[in-house]
């Protein structure tokens, strides 16, 4: 047989050995046109008055991508439908009663995602022996295991740097969705709606102390966002987050409306009344911050 009939060969292996990836590209490629057809509907900015003037406007510009998402109204506190919050806090987060709910919060305030993260960014900085054998023992363990997959990969992206991720501070997504639980248990009547929305004020003081404009908050909570899924191809997640986020810094979003560094209303820290009406206590580690520390402080003297 000569080289030619062994070149034709070769390249027949070869593209249809790659063919089942062409197919999958291009039905991904459908997705993503797909959704970006839908996602100017899907992410229009409605209001039922104005966040002007509203206690609240900062705390729900901050949760403002995720009243986007439900089609909801970006002025107004409670979401649209108590079913659908019941659905997603029971399938996400695991929440079917005030006590949950509580549970979910305190945490997501007091250290949240961003102190396992930390872990793992002070593994890749210190590097050496233990982060090699760490990422052996997560290449083992991936083979079966997704988590193991996504944490290995978001080591990888660590070491990468990518999108800056090393440098930064993942509080955003934290605080975001601490405001998103509130409102959602709020509506489906597992949190009183008093304690959620002082929940959402404490969010957005601890917010206004770390980031310095909306854009900073944008850029931080996208990129943590990108950081949680860890997912290898992020282009289908990617073409969704960006035009959201556009949506929130556009003149019609929640961002041009509500002045980052405007006073917000002081919380009055009821999620602690209700931690300890409900006989929970706050965990008093990760006290990196001021704010932390003063919260840590707060739950002791309310004991």
């Amino acid at each position: 047989m000569d080289y030619a009939a062994l070149a034709v060969i070769a390249l027949l292996i070869a593209v249809s050995a790659c063919w089942p990836l062409l197919r999958a590209s291009g039905k991904r490629r459908k997705a993503l046109k797909g959704q970006a057809l839908q996602l100017p509907e899907h992410h229009r900015p409605r209001y039922r008055q104005s966040l002007a003037g509203d206690p609240l406007a900062f705390p729900l510009a901050m949760s403002g991508g995720y009243a986007l998402c439900r089609e909801a109204d970006l002025d107004e506190f409670l979401f649209p439908d108590p079913e659908e919050e019941r659905i997603i806090l029971a399938e996400a987060w695991g929440i079917f009663d005030a006590g949950d709910a509580v549970q979910e919060l305190r945490p997501l305030l007091s250290h949240g995602h961003r102190s396992d993260w930390q872990q793992s960014r002070e593994l890749v900085k210190a590097g050496g022996s233990a982060l090699a054998q760490r990422r052996t023992e997560l290449g083992k363990q991936a083979r079966t295991s997704a988590e193991a997959r996504e944490e290995l990969l978001s080591l990888r992206r660590l070491q990468r740097n990518e999108r800056g991720v090393q440098e930064l501070d993942f509080l955003a997504w934290d605080l975001s969705r601490a405001v998103m639980v509130a409102r959602s248990a709020a509506t489906c009547g597992f949190l009183d709606q008093r304690v959620a929305r002082d929940v959402a004020l404490q969010t957005a003081s601890y917010t206004q102390q770390t980031y310095g404009s909306w854009v900073e908050f944008a850029k931080a909570f996208d990129t943590a966002r990108w950081f949680w899924r860890a997912q290898q191809d992020s282009a289908l997640d990617d073409a969704h987050d960006a035009p959201r986020t556009q949506v929130l810094t556009s003149p019609e979003g929640p961002f041009a409306q509500v002045d980052f560094n405007a006073p917000v209303p002081a919380s009055q820290l009821l999620l602690l009344d209700a931690a300890r009406e409900l006989g929970l206590s706050l965990r008093a580690d990760e006290a990196d911050r001021d704010w932390q520390r003063a919260l840590v402080d707060a739950a002791r003297s309310r004991t």
